[in-house]
């Protein structure tokens, strides 16, 4: 499409598919040898890892000399985080909230009322979830009344913010992790795992042989979920507790500031960026566009199933963007908490010694 689009401005794309393992080691080597490419996607978690080479292009005097070109049709969040001393490091590429998907037969089969319905009287909290997902467990049968992956976005960056606290300080240069709503969040998730309402492996799989009531999960997973699961299935906004929370994952396109052409690759960005080319994404089922165009979203809610495709949508004004840590190393910082909540959540140490330990392992991650 690119090509297309591109070629009476006698410009063309190459396209450079990379494996996903060691990926963006393997672009920062190409960043120090000269032989990157001149666009490419990483993780948003990575950008001040990137930027800090000092080889990634500022787009802020391009935006503002193409009057084309519409910023505030990106979700806000993805541009404030891509933004850094009033320079602007590349371009959203797709975004997904986090959602509940739902085996509704499971629900059927138990009388009990889906979450969408519970969602539309009100009445979508944690503590209704963890009432309906004791009602679905069962461990003779080997079922499950809810899974997630356990890594930081479904599992403690998630249940933190919803209890009201913070993986993070306002800057983002320091742990906040042993807050009173940390202490809340980790009591809450251990039960989970002390009743057995969860699985202690990913539920993934278990969600998709029909044996886990609710999954928690990014857009990412609707593919997978329709080749697989063999009943009715449909997606939730995330449960209210203290504050309404999900996560905004996104990814954005970077330009190599070494680029022989950049006002081509500015060009070839419009174009990768575009309504169309959103839409054209999204259709498939893996990516909600990372733009509000009504063009490019018409396009995402008619990709069903989920029939409920609007709730990847009602989540975004209150999605909390995943972002870098500026004065630190975000894996580093995460790996810290996830070997700390590990212990927790297996009864290796309690949720006290989580939020007693966890900023002082953390905090020794940041600069």
């Amino acid at each position: 499409m690119a090509n297309e689009q591109l070629a009476a401005e006698g410009i063309t794309v190459e396209y450079d598919p990379a494996t996903n393992e060691g990926y963006f080691e393997k672009l920062q080597t190409e960043l120090a040898s000269g032989t990157a490419p001149d666009i490419f996607w990483i993780g948003s978690v990575q950008i001040a890892d990137f930027v800090a080479t000092g080889q990634i292009l500022d787009l802020r005097p391009y935006v503002e000399n193409d009057a084309s070109f519409d910023l505030d049709a990106f979700y806000p969040q993805t541009i404030a985080e891509l933004t850094r001393d009033d320079s602007l490091y590349g371009l959203p590429r797709d975004v997904s909230t986090m959602v509940v998907y739902y085996n509704a037969d499971m629900f059927t089969a138990a009388g009990l009322p889906t979450p969408k319905e519970l969602a539309a009287e009100g009445d979508w909290t944690l503590e209704r979830m963890r009432e309906i997902a004791r009602e679905l467990a069962d461990a003779e049968a080997q079922t499950y009344g809810v899974g997630f992956n356990n890594w930081w976005g479904p599992s403690w960056g998630y249940f933190v913010h919803a209890f009201g606290g913070s993986i993070f300080n306002a800057d983002r240069s320091a742990c906040a992790l042993d807050s009173e709503a940390s202490l809340a969040a980790a009591e809450y998730v251990r039960t989970l795992y002390d009743e057995q309402l969860v699985p202690v492996d990913d539920g993934q799989a278990l969600f998709n042989a029909g044996q886990v009531g609710m999954y928690f999960n990014g857009r990412w997973f609707t593919p997978n979920v329709r080749t697989n699961a063999q009943f009715n299935w449909d997606v939730v906004e995330m449960p209210r507790g203290e504050q309404e929370m999900t996560w905004l994952f996104w990814g954005p396109y970077l330009v190599n500031a070494n680029t022989v052409s950049p006002e081509a690759a500015w060009e070839v960005l419009k174009v990768l960026t575009s309504a169309e080319a959103m839409g054209a994404v999204a259709s498939q089922g893996t990516n909600i566009p990372a733009r509000t165009d009504p063009a490019a979203v018409e396009v995402f809610l008619q990709a069903t199933p989920p029939e409920n495709n609007q709730a990847f949508l009602s989540g975004a004004p209150y999605a909390l963007a995943e972002a870098p840590v500026w004065g630190g190393n975000w894996n580093d910082y995460s790996s810290a908490v996830q070997s700390l909540w590990d212990e927790m959540i297996l009864g290796q140490i309690s949720p006290q010694d989580f939020t007693s330990q966890v900023c002082a392992e953390a905090n020794a991650t940041f600069e």
